[in-house]
């Protein structure tokens, strides 16, 4: 058992069985709909290797999996992007840590020059991504309306957020 309030950041890999059963109980809750952003949901695809795109669960103090955070990279150009989180216990301030130790870690452990991600703006979680970039470093660097229609039916606008390692605060 780990300690309250450790980082509980693992390979998603080691967590297959559990992240598929959280998933699926994910996809009919309205909350969930900015996750996937189309019209349905699937299993989330579990990679054998990590050379473009880092997979990962957090979990509580019981291991159990209550979140998800994936990323790819471009080893070329030195960047991350197209990042995957949702939170299957809302709320948690665990989850929220992980999220944060994995943007640290790709400028300080994979020394990324740039990350980059999207969100759509009636998605609550914006509020969060405004706040990091706002104490972190970053922008808002696009807007895009009506980008996605997603399972409720709707037209959705998004914002893309960037950080370069020069201006992250971690």
């Amino acid at each position: 058992m780990q300690e309250r309030g450790e980082i509980m950041l693992k390979p998603a890999q080691l967590y297959k069985e559990q992240l598929q059963k959280e998933n699926i109980k994910a996809w009919y809750k309205p909350e969930n709909i900015f996750w996937n952003g189309c019209y349905g949901d699937s299993q989330i695809n579990i990679l054998d290797n990590n050379y473009d795109c880092h997979q990962f669960v957090s979990v509580d103090k019981d291991d159990n999996v209550i979140g998800y955070i994936a990323y790819n990279v471009d080893w070329a150009a030195m960047s991350a992007d197209r990042f995957g989180i949702i939170s299957y216990k809302k709320g948690s301030i665990e989850f929220a840590k992980d999220v944060y130790k994995a943007i640290c870690d790709l400028f300080k452990v994979y020394h990324m020059n740039r990350i980059q991600w999207c969100a759509y703006t009636d998605n609550p979680a914006i509020r969060g991504y405004r706040n990091f970039i706002k104490k972190y470093g970053g922008r808002e660097c696009g807007y895009f309306r009506q980008v996605a229609r997603l399972q409720d039916g709707r037209l959705h606008d998004c914002v893309d957020f960037e950080i370069l390692a020069e201006e992250f605060k971690g």
